[in-house]
């Protein structure tokens, strides 16, 4: 089934699905880190530039597929699962991102591998499914 993509902007205020930073700017930035704050997974983003190299983190507040060479799946509760799963992304770099009509976002990495964060709210969702923040010096 294709999906609808559709235009993205750092100012999108649509439902509930706000970003921080318009997710197109996370291409050839690679992944630095991943873990937990609180209760949210994260993806930490380099932007792999010379200098200064600045970082955004991916926090992640609804359910996730992660499709490597066999699919894994959890919420954004399932620490361990998110952990197991998402080591596969370490120190790859993000090749295409995109945002769907029903919110959900989408980030393939050099070697294939794909995250798919849901648009859909939780029922424990606080805020935005998933949220990207702006670029930051380290």
């Amino acid at each position: 089934m294709q999906r609808g993509t559709r235009q993205m902007s750092a100012r999108v205020t649509r439902c509930r699905h706000h970003r921080s930073m318009d997710v197109e700017q996370v291409v050839g930035s690679f992944v630095v880190e991943i873990g937990f704050r609180q209760a949210w997974p994260f993806l930490g983003l380099c932007d792999n530039r010379p200098t200064p190299a600045q970082e955004a983190r991916l926090y992640i507040d609804a359910s996730w597929t992660l499709e490597v060479a066999t699919s894994a799946k959890g919420t954004a509760g399932d620490d361990i699962a998110w952990l197991t799963a998402a080591i596969a992304l370490n120190g790859r770099t993000i090749d295409t991102a995109r945002v769907y009509d029903d919110g959900s976002l989408s980030l393939r990495t050099d070697t294939g591998i794909t995250l798919v964060v849901s648009g859909e709210l939780e029922p424990d969702t606080t805020g935005e499914a998933w949220r990207l923040t702006s670029w930051h010096s380290r």
